[in-house]
């Protein structure tokens, strides 16, 4: 085999892998183990030479991965035939190396939205009124000048992602809402709607000639989405039109510089003709591949590979009708699915794929990603494929129920004052019945897993409902608003803050927003914010991406370096790399953490991304502040007691044994913190350590500290925190004027044991009886299984107490765990 047949191959679906092999080739390939599950990439590593794992988030990864899998294999040419999010830097460095089939300018013109438009105006192509923007945030005024209705999009999202029809300014907020829930803040174009049925070409190109395949149909949900829900091919169209539609795209393609390989150009047929909607450097999706295959015999996938190696690959006339209609149900949880078996027995059906069984979520159809399933057939022509279709989808029966909207309460028992009416999301039943002491009306979304009968009760209104998504929150929030209206919108707990504060945005709330809450939950973002704003407390900090950015990181900024997930709480998957002889086992912990997800302690948390962080060495303190209108007001410095050995905090003390340099420098630093993220109002959770180099932020949440530092501050400074965050919304308590003086201390220490299997929990009643204990939470219980200790989630429970002063606090919590509570484990003698 020459070196002109050795391929690297960039996300490449599998049946291309297999026909580049049939085609003569040799494929290395490229995926992220994110995108696909094991079995599929155990097929693409089966027919490769290897199978290589990157994540795609990581450019610089991906982008040195390619350079040196291409250097090392000696390869001819590197495709990348997946979504366009990566095609660019992966075509850049092809390029630098000379195996690139296509010169990344003409990836670039036909994938991102906004140079499409820019090259078709300058070509005199295409001609529609288009407005490119930075973000989201400049449609609102640039649409006063352009009129409604117009059709804004992403400029470089793709399957219809982010694609609406607004007709007002409250069409365009919720759009705006939908990018931002999606983490879009990139640039957007403003277009012209054009009215007419739309059509996709597909194309093939070798040595800068192009030549078209056919012209497929589409069928897409009624404005404002756009959601594809079929294709047919060949598209039924009048030869003088196929060939209008056709020139226009062959002029495109020119005009780009595209050379060789796939595009797929999308086409609407206006009273002006046709007008380029967009076009990407891929094959078609949605099947289309197999529909060209079921009307003409061609084969469009492996004809890429003949063109690669010098062979002629021609279409042939369509003789039959290829089809794909997309199922649409009811959103909601699956009871039964019943009729799959006999869409599958339909002699004409070629294809079917409904993924959902009994107790999965059903989503709503926003976007191509959220489409339900999908059957694909061949019929003698467009006719009978419509009516094919149609029978097959009628057979296909789902019955779903819908809990993620379920109003449990949905008429209130008193009439609701909006000016006293709470939006809270996702709480207890203590924190309600807080704010209805406080006079006030509380309308609550909980989630199904949290949700209990006496949440209900003590709410005047109450939703079922998966407070965590913006999608479902917001339709009932829009919804409360107009019929009961409410003032504030709350959530005390980590996984409900970014979406009160989208909520607070959405109605122009005040308290804190989404922005801040969601510096604070990212906490790759608050570090590159922090070094940017206030770069005296922050650490070096990088995304991690690939094994070998351990290696990396750690030559750079020494060990050793703690790596944690982006997004979670509670210790969850920290570790702490102490030198290069640690990464591999990190390393493997990482990639567990990513397959298996959060294992314990709630399903409201999702793993997602990792970070890699200068390790802060020092003790390590917590500080409970309280923010009133931008003025931030230190209540209490809280002392870590830690065990360097793992990332489980074993309790705090209050308040903190310091001295009054570092008090200073620890609530100055605070204040910095809470100022560079944005915080204006209610409370603060902000952990430190004071290193050798001063206070260092090591992350915050706009929330009250957890295990039990609440009550521990109630009992050393008589400030309710809870209180202060239901009263100050609605300016039911006076601010703070000053950092309060503590009369008492406190100490919560977490319960541990060894690993093993509970046998008995001895102790508890006789525990809560003593005069200085505030409370004892025990989660074990006989038969619980304890794991070495981790994180937080590995404690067995807490014990809080209170005492005259913070040393007293500490020896007398130690001492009752220790003599007054047993945690007997299986093998143990009973006592």
């Amino acid at each position: 085999m020459t070196a002109e047949h050795r391929i690297l191959m960039v996300m490449p679906y599998r049946q291309l892998v297999e026909k580049a092999v049939a085609a003569g080739f040799r494929v290395w390939s490229i995926w992220d183990p994110e995108l696909q599950s094991r079995d599929y990439l155990r097929d693409v590593a089966a027919h490769s030479a290897e199978l290589l794992l990157c994540d795609f988030d990581d450019e610089a990864g991906l982008r040195r991965l390619v350079r040196e899998t291409a250097l090392a294999h000696d390869v001819a040419h590197v495709l990348h035939l997946g979504r366009e999010t990566t095609m660019l830097p992966v075509a850049e460095e092809a390029h630098a190396l000379g195996l690139a089939p296509n010169p990344p300018q003409a990836v670039r013109r036909l994938n991102d939205k906004a140079a499409l438009r820019e090259l078709l105006a300058g070509h005199g192509l295409s001609p529609v009124r288009c407005v490119a923007l930075d973000s989201p945030a400049q449609a609102a005024a640039a649409l006063a000048e352009f009129g409604y209705p117009a059709v804004v999009k992403p400029a470089g999202l793709a399957g219809s992602t982010g694609v609406r029809l607004v007709q007002d300014r409250g069409e365009l907020d919720r759009w705006a809402a939908q990018l931002a829930a999606l983490g879009h803040d990139g640039p957007v174009l403003v277009e012209e709607y054009l009215r007419g049925p739309e059509y996709s070409v597909e194309t093939l190109s070798a040595g800068g000639r192009h030549q078209v395949v056919g012209i497929t149909a589409k069928r897409t949900t009624p404005a404002p989405l756009f959601v594809e829900t079929g294709q047919l091919f060949p598209a039924p169209l009048p030869s003088g039109t196929a060939a209008a539609v056709e020139k226009e795209v062959l002029a495109l393609l020119d005009a780009a510089g595209h050379r060789f390989g796939p595009a797929h150009t999308e086409v609407i047929l206006t009273d002006d003709g046709p007008r380029i909607v967009e076009s990407q450097a891929r094959l078609g999706g949605d099947r289309i591949p197999a529909l060209i295959r079921i009307a003409t015999g061609f084969d469009i996938e492996a004809a890429l590979f003949d063109l690669l190696a010098g062979r002629a690959a021609a279409p042939g006339p369509a003789v039959r009708s290829g089809a794909i209609r997309f199922f649409q149900f009811e959103p909601g949880t699956v009871e039964s699915v019943d009729g799959l078996d006999a869409v599958r027995a339909l002699p004409y059906v070629e294809e079917v794929s409904f993924r959902f069984a009994p107790g999965d979520e059903l989503p709503a159809t926003v976007h191509s990603a959220s489409r339900h399933g999908y059957v694909v057939l061949e019929a003698d022509d467009a006719e009978q494929a419509d009516r094919r279709a149609g029978e097959a989808a009628a057979l296909l029966r789902v019955r779903t129920r819908a809990p993620l909207v379920n109003a449990v309460t949905a008429a209130p028992r008193e009439p609701m004052v909006p000016e006293r009416t709470l939006l809270l999301l996702g709480h207890a039943a203590e924190p309600i019945r807080r704010a209805k002491a406080l006079g006030l009306n509380v309308i609550l979304i909980q989630h199904k897993d949290k949700f209990t009968p006496e949440q209900a009760r003590l709410a005047d209104v109450t939703f079922v409902a998966d407070f965590t998504d913006w999608s479902v929150v917001e339709p009932l929030a829009r919804a409360a608003h107009e019929v009961w209206g409410f003032t504030a919108s709350l959530s005390l707990t980590e996984p409900g803050l970014e979406i009160a504060g989208r909520v607070n945005d959405l109605f122009g709330l005040g308290g804190t927003g989404y922005e801040p809450a969601r510096l604070l939950r990212d906490k790759l973002a608050m570090r590159r914010h922090l070094a940017a704003g206030a770069p005296r407390f922050a650490v070096a900090a990088e995304p991690l991406g690939d094994r070998a950015s351990l290696d990396a990181f750690g030559a750079a900024h020494g060990h050793p370096f703690v790596v944690k997930p982006v997004d979670l709480t509670a210790g969850f998957g920290v570790l702490l790399v102490r030198g290069p002889e640690d990464a591999d086992t990190a390393w493997e912990r990482i990639t567990a953490v990513r397959e298996e997800g959060v294992d314990r302690g709630t399903t409201l948390y999702r793993v997602t991304d990792f970070l890699m962080e200068e390790y802060i060495p020092g003790p390590e303190f917590s500080v409970e502040s309280f923010s009133f209108d931008g003025r931030h007001v230190v209540v209490a410095l809280t002392e870590k007691l830690v065990d360097e050995t793992h990332f489980a905090e074993l309790g705090h003390a209050v308040p903190a044994r310091l001295t009054a340099d570092d008090e200073r420098q620890l609530t100055e630093a605070t204040a910095a913190f809470l100022d560079a993220v944005g915080i204006q109002d209610g409370p603060a959770h902000t952990e430190l350590r004071l290193s050798p180099r001063g206070p260092l932020v090591i992350e915050g949440h706009n929330r009250n500290g957890g295990g039990h530092i609440q009550e521990l501050v109630a009992a050393a400074y008589g400030i309710d925190l809870v209180h202060y965050s239901l009263a100050w919304p609605f300016r039911l308590v006076e601010p703070l004027a000053e950092r309060p003086r503590p009369t008492a201390a406190g100490c919560a220490r977490g319960i541990l044991a060894r690993p093993g299997r509970v046998a008995a929990v001895e102790g508890v009643e006789e525990l809560r009886l003593h005069p200085a204990v505030l409370a004892v939470d025990i989660a074990a219980r006989p038969g619980s299984v304890v794991r070495e200790t981790r994180d937080n989630w590995d404690r067995l429970g807490m014990v809080a107490v209170t005492a005259p002063d913070t040393d007293e606090a500490v020896r007398l919590c130690e001492e009752l765990v220790a003599t007054r509570l047993t945690v007997r484990m299986e093998g143990d003698a009973a006592r």
